[in-house]
């Protein structure tokens, strides 16, 4: 989609709005190497998932109908909010998200299917189902608009921005922030990040620290690239649920703002994680290491590993857990 940014915005916005607006089109350099949230979490959960993935890049290609709908969605949201907030809120109240969100469904699922090997990895009555669930979250959203994307309190200044930071000579950090919003009223800031979901987060999605570093992470990196007192940004997953308990006795919704806690021991924790893995997995030149990279066999960590399957990778493969 084109670059919407009216010049009646332009005059009226923050400049600091304007340049986190239009960093998203400058290009980053690549002759760095990159870390991302990614890696981290990945090597937190198993140095080897880490190094053959990452490092090797022997993991094969993995679609789901999950990242097909969870792509598609995400394009269609942030397409609404440019307009919503670029253009006119009449023009985004009359825009056929249905079909919208159908014609990126199809995008994202033919771009899987050839990386794929043209093979196919869904069904014309999964691809419908998930698209009907689509189809009610965007409703909800545009339903309650107001409450969750007010335009007289908060300006969109970001979507996909990309944050490029050096941490040591020769790795750089590496992030796309979904969304973020700026508060004039409090001259403040919101990193989003969107996540799709089956029925939400419960208590141990929101305990997870590999989960919520992701955001922390954003704010820290967010405010060094453009100078910003981290304590002016808050950070929030807004997450959409594609169902609704069954006979629940109280009035439910399709999105759950989530807050994680994210104050001074929790940023210092994060980042003191990056920098422990960044230690452990780069030599001063910014050269990864070659060493011997430990697995961490479990339930949890090996249920979605690329490598459960191929004992020439890892020794557990195919492991059965209690």
């Amino acid at each position: 989609m084109k670059k919407i940014y009216p010049d009646r915005i332009k005059k009226k916005a923050n400049p600091l709005v304007k340049e986190v607006w239009e960093s998203k089109l400058k290009q980053a350099p690549r002759a760095n190497k990159h870390i991302s949230y990614s890696q981290l979490s990945t090597f937190s959960n198993c140095q080897r998932q880490w190094y053959l993935q990452y490092v090797k890049k022997l993991a094969p290609y993995q679609p789901s109908i999950h990242a097909t709908f969870g792509t598609a969605f995400h394009e269609t949201l942030q397409t609404w909010l440019e307009v919503l907030y670029h253009d006119k809120v009449k023009t985004a109240n009359e825009m056929d998200l249905h079909s919208l969100l159908y014609e990126n469904m199809i995008k994202a699922y033919k771009s899987g299917k050839a990386q794929n090997g043209h093979d196919h990895f869904s069904n014309e009555k999964e691809l419908t189902q998930f698209w009907l669930d689509g189809k009610h979250i965007l409703d909800f959203i545009k339903k309650k608009r107001s409450i969750y994307f007010g335009t007289k309190t908060m300006k969109l200044a970001g979507v996909e921005t990309l944050l490029y930071q050096q941490i040591k000579p020769g790795v750089v950090f590496k992030g796309l922030v979904d969304l973020v919003f700026y508060h004039p009223n409090t001259d403040t800031w919101t990193v989003m990040d969107i996540k799709t979901s089956t029925r939400g987060w419960n208590d141990t999605y929101k305990k997870n620290p590999n989960l919520t570093a992701q955001v922390i992470l954003y704010r820290e990196f967010f405010a060094k690239q453009f100078n910003i007192d981290p304590s002016k940004i808050n950070v929030e997953f807004f997450i959409v649920k594609r169902k609704l308990w069954e006979q629940s006795d109280f009035v439910q919704k399709r999105v759950q703002e989530f807050i994680p806690a994210s104050g001074p021991i929790k940023t210092k924790k994060a980042v003191g994680k990056m920098e422990e893995f960044i230690k452990e997995c780069f030599e001063p030149t910014g050269e990864i290491k070659e060493r011997v990279y430990a697995r961490t066999p479990s339930a949890s960590a090996c249920k979605f590993c690329p490598f459960y399957e191929q004992p020439r990778y890892c020794e557990h493969a195919g492991a059965k857990f209690k």
